[in-house]
This record gives C-alpha cells, structure tokens and sequence, in this order.
C-alpha cells in the first residue's frame, strides 16, 4: 500500500484523477501531518479537493496512519531537511516498506537515502495511461493541465508527452 505527500493528492484531486487512482491502488496511506495538510487546512481555505480527500478517507481508500514511535524519531530527524509533512511521509514509507508519492525533489532524494521507491504526480498519470485506466487523450490533457500550474519545468512536460506516445 503506497504512502503519500500531500501533493500529488491534491493535485490529482484537482485534475479530477483520485477515482482512477482508486481503480491502481486499494488504498493509500498518508500520515498525521498530510492529513492536515490536505485536509484540514484544505477545507479551511475551502478548497473543494479536500473534501474530495475527505470522502476518500471516509470511504476507506485514504488511510491515515500514526507513526510509530521509531518511525517518529525518524520524522523528527528529517524535519531539519524536507518539511514535516515530507518528513512523516518519508518515515512512514520506511516504516510500510512501499513506495511514495512525492513532487518534492528534496524529498525525494532523502526518501532514496533509505531506498524509497518514489512516484511524482505526473509519474502516477503515466502509470493511469500505461495500465489503460485513462485514454492517451486524457492522459496529454491531463499533463499539459498539470504543467500549467507551473509545479514542473517545460522540459519535463514534454518528457512526459513523449513517453505517452508509445501507447495507443
């Protein structure tokens, strides 16, 4: 069961994708700090993605996980290095032994520290498209949308364009 950061579940709240990523994943686990992030703050700010994510939780696919009490050591360690929401992610996702949804770059690089498998926003589109739960259409449109936001360069943009072109 896969761990993730607060966005790639916003973002993909926001392009609509959370019921596609349902079909890939049973569940999804964040921790404590994620939870606030995108939930609770979320609604506060009204944000309607976290009430998407609020659902989602409700109906079992979104898990919150407490950290353990080494896991917690762990979180606290990194929270020097990445912020606290990367941080508990990183250590829940040592903790789980799964992979993790991360955007953060700096994240990502610590999760490889403790060799994380690590999955961008963007990297779980492509898995939508590889495994046929989205069209190819959708699956640019989706891209360029994300790209749009200005979260990633042109360059990885493209990058992600060409890779779909090998699926039809």
């Amino acid at each position: 069961m896969p761990v993730s950061n607060s966005s790639p579940l916003i973002h993909l709240a926001q392009l609509g994708k959370l019921g596609y990523v349902r079909q890939l994943f049973l569940s999804v686990l964040i921790p404590p700090a994620v939870r606030e992030e995108t939930i609770e703050a979320g609604k506060l700010d009204g944000y309607p993605d976290a009430l998407n994510l609020e659902r989602s939780e409700r109906d079992g696919w979104l898990r919150t996980s407490e950290l353990s009490r080494q896991s917690a050591k762990l979180a606290s360690e990194l929270a020097g290095v990445v912020g606290k929401g990367e941080a508990e992610a990183i250590a829940l996702a040592v903790e789980k032994s799964d992979r993790l949804f991360m955007d953060d770059l700096k994240g990502r690089r610590t999760a490889d520290l403790y060799r994380i498998e690590t999955t961008t926003t963007l990297g779980v589109i492509f898995e939508l498209l590889a495994t046929r739960t989205i069209s190819k259409i959708d699956y640019v449109k989706n891209v360029k949308e994300y790209g749009s936001s200005g979260w990633v360069s042109g360059d990885v943009i493209e990058q992600f364009i060409e890779r779909g072109r090998d699926f039809e």
